[in-house]
């Protein structure tokens, strides 16, 4: 599914018309040329997707910090989006493309800049199309009420996510701050697992989701 496809979910769950190109000459192809990266990257910092975390060994840099709690300052790689993790786990401090660290020895995982709309998956897919459709609505119609419901999708997918993600993998890189108390509603205390719900896009005017 390419990026035009995307969101053209998220534009058939307004009742507007679909675009063929975000080179189009109407507007709504202008909101979502505009609209698309950006909220791309949203949806890709507010939560840790498999299909987008990689690993690097950082390069030292031959300069000293500014902040004098801290002895080295390493490189971020380009296309970062969010620190995950350190290894080992030391504390730091993020400075434009810049981390200072007091080892010099730091492999990072983090979560990298994904164009590549083949490499998306489901949820991550279907996150974004509520994203725009909210974005969008609040462009086209000043609908407050459906931007509200598009918004609460948005929380109630990612929420998901990070309920199958706590089955799937032995650690979670979650920080705290990430997690909404709606979040930690549908995991349960502790933010332990449970089985997620089925959904299915759905196409149309009211844009409602549907459980199988």
């Amino acid at each position: 599914m390419d990026s035009v496809s995307i969101c053209n979910l998220a534009l058939n769950m307004l009742g507007i018309p679909n675009i063929l190109s975000f080179e189009d000459e109407n507007n709504n192809a202008k909101l979502c040329k505009r609209f698309f990266p950006v909220l791309r990257d949203r949806v890709l910092r507010d939560h840790t997707w498999s299909f987008a975390v990689s690993a690097l060994h950082l390069s030292l840099l031959n300069e000293t910090p500014f902040d004098p709690n801290f002895q080295f300052a390493m490189q971020l790689p380009p296309d970062i989006i969010r620190i995950n993790e350190l290894f080992p786990a030391v504390p730091y401090r993020k400075a434009a493309d810049k981390i200072f660290v007091n080892d010099n020895d730091i492999t990072l995982v983090y979560t990298r800049r994904i164009e590549d709309t083949e490499l998306f998956d489901d949820s991550f897919v279907e996150a974004l199309q509520y994203l725009l459709a909210a974005e969008i609505g609040l462009a086209n119609t000043r609908d407050g009420n459906l931007v509200a419901y598009y918004r609460k999708e948005y929380e109630r997918i990612l929420a998901d996510a990070r309920c199958i993600d706590s089955q799937e993998n032995v650690h979670s890189y979650q920080p705290g701050h990430f997690r909404s108390s709606f979040i930690a509603a549908r995991c349960g205390d502790g933010f332990s697992a449970h089985a997620s719900n089925h959904i299915r896009f759905v196409a149309g005017n009211a844009g409602i989701q549907k459980e199988k």
